[in-house]
C-alpha cells in the first residue's frame, strides 16, 4: 500500500513545481477546432495568468472557457518523468480590469520586476483550475503513487 498526500502537501509540490517553469501549453477549442499554444505563464498559487497579444486561443476561449494547460520537464528517462496536467475555466481579462491587475501582479512577481507595465493591447487569461494532476516518477522511490491529482471543485 502506497502512502498518500494530503491536500495541502500537494497543494505545495504542485505550487513549487509550477513556480520553477516558465512555459506551459495551453489547449483551447471552439467550433471542433483545437488550438494547442505554447505560451509563457505566471502562477499564483494554483491560479495560472497567461500574458498574450491576442490569436485564436483568446477567440476559442471567448466561445468555450474550458481550457486544459501542461507544465512538463523535458524527457530525459522515464525515471525522472514530471508533469502536471490543469483541467481548467479561462476568463479573459484586458487593461483595467481585475483578471489584468491580478495578471500584472503575478508577471512582476516572477520576473521581479515591480514597476513592470503591459501594453494596453495586451490581454490576460486567468485559469482558475478544477482538477491538476500532478505525474512524478520518482515519488514511487518515497512510496508515494507516481500520479496524483488535486480536485479542487
Amino acid at each position: 500500500m502506497s502512502k498518500e498526500f494530503t491536500q495541502k502537501e500537494l497543494e505545495d509540490l504542485i505550487t513549487e513545481f509550477m513556480k520553477a517553469r516558465a512555459t506551459c501549453v495551453i489547449a483551447t477549442c471552439s467550433d471542433t477546432m483545437p488550438r494547442a499554444s505554447t505560451v509563457e505563464f505566471f502562477p499564483s498559487g494554483l491560479t495560472v495568468y497567461i500574458l498574450t497579444e491576442g490569436g485564436r486561443k483568446l477567440e476559442n476561449i471567448r466561445k468555450n472557457p474550458q481550457v486544459s494547460i501542461a507544465v512538463s520537464d523535458a524527457f530525459t528517462n522515464w525515471e525522472s518523468l514530471r508533469g502536471l496536467q490543469i483541467t481548467g475555466v479561462a476568463e479573459i481579462g484586458t487593461k483595467g480590469s481585475d483578471i489584468f491587475k491580478e495578471g500584472l501582479e503575478a508577471y512582476r512577481k516572477k520576473r521581479g520586476k515591480q514597476d513592470a507595465a503591459l501594453p494596453d493591447f495586451m490581454s490576460v487569461i486567468k485559469v482558475l483550475p478544477i482538477q491538476i494532476e500532478y505525474i512524478d516518477t520518482r515519488l514511487a522511490k518515497r512510496g508515494y503513487p507516481i500520479r496524483n491529482i488535486l480536485s479542487l471543485m
